[in-house]
């Protein structure tokens, strides 16, 4: 894909998404090169398979907060809903978890801890595994950790201020 078509698609997303990708703009325009490694890098950041639909977004909200405060959460907020997320269980995610059924809290928690390189409690762990085959828990460990390489490019691009105060609409 040329640097043009890339550029136009950057620029479509952020309509969409009302996002603002300078960041990547510059990314493209820098270091054409790494831009296209990182645009193939971009499916595996949105694969999902074997995961339920609330799963997967619970485990990208909760990874994402401790990733980024701001911009970047907005930005998953809209596509979980986008998504068909229950607009409920987004605003619980956004608010600690403590609102989500059982099974959702558990992924919250456990996407959390995993995002933050947390010793994982025991009994979360138990349940975690009861819950979801080793198909899930791959798909569940790729959703968690590509969720980090956008903020942290922003941030060392310069794109990001600690914890910028963003209020996050759901």
């Amino acid at each position: 894909m040329t640097q043009e078509n890339h550029s136009e698609q950057l620029k479509k997303f952020e309509e969409h998404y009302h996002y603002d990708a300078g960041y990547l703009h510059e990314f493209l325009q820098h270091s054409p090169s790494g831009y296209e490694k990182f645009a193939n890098f971009q499916p595996l950041s949105q694969h999902r398979e074997t995961l339920d639909i609330d799963t997967y977004w619970i485990a990208k909200l909760a990874s994402m907060q401790v990733a980024d405060c701001g911009h970047c959460v907005q930005l998953n907020v809209r596509m979980a809903l986008e998504a068909g997320v229950d607009r409920k269980w987004v605003a619980a995610s956004l608010n600690g978890g403590s609102n989500l059924p059982e099974h959702l809290k558990d992924i919250y928690d456990f996407s959390t801890s995993v995002a933050s390189y947390q010793t994982i409690d025991p009994v979360l762990r138990e349940r975690i595994n009861h819950a979801l085959n080793k198909a899930q828990l791959i798909e569940l460990g790729v959703c968690i950790a590509t969720v980090a390489i956008f903020p942290t490019i922003k941030r060392a691009l310069g794109y990001t201020v600690t914890c910028s105060l963003v209020e996050i609409m759901v």
